[in-house]
């Protein structure tokens, strides 16, 4: 029996990043817009891949191109060894994928880009949108940030301390090994309603919860995180003129939406919107509101 289809496989494409390749899903627009509308890239959370916008993708393309990546390392894309004794190791911080990503971007052919980025991805987002500034002709026109990691958040501060520490390392690599029940409630944790989780959202999700190295690679981003967000504290100003619209579910256990008030500061046009009774994946759990508010702020003047 052949292997099932990938998510999306038809709408597949590869961009080719020195030794690695990455994959990101093309969806054109059905009706495309004159002048055109800029390219939308939409960009995961941590241990999420493109499948995490399965609700969102057609909803967009309506009217303008559409992209999905996996970033390098998780997902259908390439997942070299973060061993450091290697030579030729990629570097998973939060810069790294940024300049992985800002090249994709230049790769496409389009004068401009809207990003929505996720948990990590929001991060990675934003750490993009610093680069892209720094270039005389920048692409990125304007940043959907959803519950996105950043320098002041506070609740997540225990658990990444320990997943820095040799024994935290230890104990998710061998919990994830042996433990069912961590990969089941590893997506759990996320929504605030599990009814809503159906067995498509499992198997997706096992793509990645299934597969020890996807573990490997979020312990290498964790390991980079006190550089990461020093980093991105010293980004923020450059963006700060980039309207945003910062989206958060209310019950967030991931990143508390209260501390998305603090990050909104950064920016001088922003919009902050949280969905009631919803958790940290909102474009899987309220689709159609999260649809209708992204959409609205890409449409406006």
């Amino acid at each position: 029996m052949p292997p099932p289809l990938r998510f999306l496989q038809e709408r597949e494409f590869w961009f080719n990043y020195g030794a690695h390749r990455m994959r990101y899903l093309h969806i054109p627009a059905v009706t495309p817009q004159h002048p055109s509308l800029p390219g939308l890239v939409f960009v995961h959370g941590l241990l999420g891949y493109s499948f995490s916008w399965r609700h969102n993708l057609d909803f967009f393309s309506q009217r303008r191109d559409v992209y999905a990546v996996d970033l390098l390392g998780i997902g259908h894309s390439d997942r070299p060894s973060p061993n450091r004794q290697k030579t030729g190791v990629p570097d998973f911080s939060l810069a790294a994928a940024a300049h992985r990503l800002l090249e994709f971007m230049h790769s496409l052919g389009h004068e401009q880009f809207d990003l929505v980025g996720t948990s990590h991805g929001g991060g990675v987002v934003m750490m993009t949108a610093s680069l892209d500034r720094a270039s005389a002709h920048p692409l990125i026109r304007r940043l959907v940030l959803v519950a996105p990691i950043h320098p002041f958040m506070t609740n997540a501060r225990f658990r990444l301390a320990l997943f820095r520490t040799p024994f935290g390392r230890f104990l998710l690599t061998a919990f994830a090994k042996y433990s069912e029940v961590l990969r089941v409630e590893s997506v759990g944790r996320l929504y605030a309603d599990n009814s809503l989780i159906t067995p498509e959202t499992r198997t997706g999700y096992a793509i990645n919860l299934d597969d020890l190295c996807s573990y490997t690679y979020a312990l290498e981003v964790v390991r980079t995180w006190r550089e990461d967000m020093q980093q991105l504290t010293t980004a923020l100003p450059s963006i700060s003129s980039i309207p945003a619209l910062l989206l958060w579910g209310q019950s967030d256990r991931a990143v508390d939406a209260a501390s998305g008030l603090l990050l909104r500061e950064s920016f001088r046009k922003a919009q902050y919107v949280v969905l009631p009774g919803v958790g940290h994946l909102p474009y899987e759990e309220a689709p159609e509101p999260f649809n209708r508010h992204v959409q609205q702020f890409l449409d406006s003047e």
